[in-house]
């Protein structure tokens, strides 16, 4: 168990970098047009920001925690139509906080997928928990992943020290939560470091 501050880091073993030569229009692997770096589960302050509202300025300053989830990866083509990213995170809970009859542990997942991907290097997608479920639901404990590129599978990618006693696919023998996790673009960091993001496809 981390602490709620702490965050989850992993790094995959190396899939491959680059692409080698193929003959035109040969069929691609998917897991060699994506390189996963790492997986990260961290807590963020909600950020500060101002306003001006007819005439009267509005400043807020962060003070709650969100938790974000980020995979870091590389891509090798020069472009991707699309790539798709389940997010599964467990969260362990105190029993006086959650509600009656839920379990310690619960899962949190939600799946995003970008389109238009250009060939990049720490490129990162993203998605988050609202503070009050986070505050509610207790401190991160493992995470994974799971990719696919233009529909189909391109691995996943979890993180066993902190699952040690998890077997292989635990996220598939669980049901996620009814909160979901949030894409970037519904929360309050959707227009931050907005050049590095691509687009969420509806």
């Amino acid at each position: 168990m981390i602490s709620r501050i702490g965050r989850i880091a992993i790094f995959s073993g190396l899939l491959l970098g680059i692409l080698p030569s193929r003959a035109q229009n040969a069929p691609v692997n998917p897991a060699e047009m994506i390189r996963i770096r790492s997986i990260e589960a961290e807590t963020i302050a909600s950020p500060k920001y101002s306003a001006d509202v007819r005439g009267e300025s509005l400043s807020r300053d962060g003070r709650l925690d969100w938790l974000m989830v980020k995979v870091i990866y590389d891509t090798a083509p020069k472009w991707t139509d699309e790539i798709t990213f389940t997010f599964y995170v467990v969260l362990k809970g105190k029993a006086e906080d959650l509600p009656r009859g839920a379990n310690e542990l619960n899962m949190f997942s939600e799946t995003v997928t970008i389109v238009n991907v250009p060939q990049v290097r720490n490129g990162e997608t993203s998605v988050f928990l609202d503070p009050y479920t986070l505050a509610r639901y207790g401190e991160p404990t493992h995470v994974a992943v799971v990719v696919s590129i233009n529909g189909q599978s391109a691995g996943q990618f979890a993180n066993p020290p902190l699952a040690a006693n998890a077997p292989a696919g635990w996220w598939d023998r669980e049901t996620p939560n009814q909160t979901p996790l949030l894409t970037r673009d519904k929360t309050p960091y959707a227009l931050i470091e907005i050049d590095k993001q691509n687009t969420i496809k509806p």
